[in-house]
């Protein structure tokens, strides 16, 4: 039984007649919590509803309905209202037309009852999502997608039944809008312990039918250093990325303070959509030399491209999209740094020019460069850990260069650029001072007139070969 003191319930009205608390709101406060807003349905006039309940509250009703769908919300200091009226014939017969038991439960504020037609309050404490009817998904495919967000955030199992149902019907999650997946997708990925579900979804097929360019990696193989195929790889990439995240790691003590300065939580489901498709691009780019050694040359570009063409299809914002760019074009960096340390060809300015290059998504690419490294086998190989050193090194190292950069300012500017060479603004700008950026942080320029020197010297060098670079 619900107890109406769970949650204020001053701001309905004084005879709630035909009124009942439904929804997420409900299902918090069964849960135990305390529910960011409430949701009611009505039977009745939801505008007289509405309207009593601004005047208690001093909120503001706003029409939030679309077309065939009347919401209104009612906004004030204390709390968030969102009222529907009764479409059905009776509150039953509401609930059975919802998405999952959890969700299909109503408080008859006047009776003082739940209303639990679909034993939504079983599966509520045996922390499972089930679905009230086959027919769901039919209705609206997206709750394919939220029955595995719902998983992840509540930390619920996803019923036997409900799961062969979405097995059947995961193709019809392509006639979802991109931004509704996207909206699901975004809350999955930010929760903390998401690979099991992720690894659930793809078992079902929902994963590759959201993603269906990641059909032709089931089944790629790679090279010797590789104990799984490309699909495999991406899902452990992704778990260990995870792992990274949360600490969970022990043998990387220096992560939690470069994350934090960093704001690594705050990139957290970006790198995971990164590190699902950072190799999306190999089985168009895998190629057998004479010797059958297996290579993918060209493939970090290629996945961008392809990877460019998902977050358009998911109406990802124009920041996201830069970071799965960046974080998928540039996730073989670090390794090809660590292999020029090994030779002894890698010296501070090459450090220095991966930071200025990467910029704020240095330390997330590294990081994702561990999992990606961390996921080629069941174990780590010795030069794996060398690697995972490395980057380690390699974060201590972007910590001190971040601290640089915040404290000692740029030793020229591109107005310096204009009144002592006589330059005209163009693209080269940027190629110059970053040149003189990158010795001024190791140490090479330490004052102006060493920094106009040297961009004196540069430009006579041959200024055609500048723009070339550019």
């Amino acid at each position: 039984m619900v107890d109406k003191n769970l949650i204020e319930l001053d701001f309905l009205p004084d005879d709630p007649e035909g009124i009942y608390l439904v929804g997420g709101a409900l299902r918090d406060m069964l849960a135990g919590h305390t529910p960011a807003d409430i949701d009611i349905v009505v039977d009745g006039d939801i505008f007289h509803t509405a309207r009593q309940i601004a005047a208690k509250t001093d909120g503001r009703i706003v029409d939030m309905g679309k077309k065939r769908f009347e919401v209104l919300r009612v906004a004030s200091p204390q709390t968030t209202v969102d009222i529907t009226p009764l479409n059905c014939p009776s509150i039953e017969a509401d609930l059975l037309q919802r998405d999952f038991t959890i969700n299909a439960m109503a408080y008859d504020i006047k009776e003082r009852r739940l209303v639990d037609c679909t034993g939504g309050l079983v599966d509520l404490q045996q922390k499972r999502v089930r679905m009230v009817s086959p027919g769901i998904f039919e209705r609206d495919p997206a709750r394919l997608v939220r029955a595995y967000r719902m998983a992840a955030v509540f930390h619920y199992s996803i019923s036997a039944g409900t799961r062969e149902a979405i097995g059947r019907h995961c193709r019809l999650v392509g006639s979802v809008a991109g931004e509704r997946v996207w909206a699901e997708l975004v809350k999955l990925f930010n929760t903390a312990a998401s690979a099991p579900i992720l690894r659930d979804m793809a078992a079902s097929g929902l994963l590759t039918a959201l993603f269906p360019e990641l059909q032709t990696t089931v089944g790629c193989m790679q090279n010797h250093h590789h104990q799984f195929d490309v699909f495999d790889h991406s899902l452990r990439a992704y778990e260990k990325l995870e792992d990274l995240l949360d600490g969970s790691d022990d043998r990387l003590p220096f992560l939690a303070a470069a994350a934090e300065q960093a704001d690594l939580s705050g990139h957290a489901a970006m790198l995971k959509y990164s590190a699902l498709l950072h190799d999306v691009g190999k089985p168009g780019t895998r190629r057998v030399d004479g010797q059958g050694r297996i290579g993918f040359p060209g493939h970090a570009a290629k996945s961008a491209v392809i990877v460019a063409k998902i977050s358009s299809r998911l109406r990802l914002s124009n920041r996201q999209r830069g970071v799965a760019d960046a974080v998928i074009r540039h996730h073989l960096r670090p390794l090809f740094l660590f292999l020029a340390s090994a030779h002894g060809s890698l010296g501070r300015r090459g450090r220095v020019r991966f930071f200025n290059r990467c910029g704020r998504l240095s330390l997330p690419i590294l990081v994702h460069a561990m999992a990606d490294i961390m996921a080629k086998g069941k174990d780590l190989q010795d030069r794996d850990k060398g690697f995972i050193s490395f980057c380690g090194c390699l974060a201590r190292e972007y910590r001190d260069y971040r601290h640089i950069q915040a404290t000692v300012p740029p030793l020229i500017s591109g107005h310096d650029l204009m009144a002592v060479f006589g330059l005209a603004p163009s693209p080269r700008f940027r190629h110059i001072l970053n040149r003189v950026d990158e010795q001024r942080l190791t140490g090479e320029l330490s004052t102006r007139d060493q920094a106009l020197k040297w961009v004196g010297a540069y430009l006579m060098s041959g200024v055609k070969g500048v723009s070339s670079e550019n």
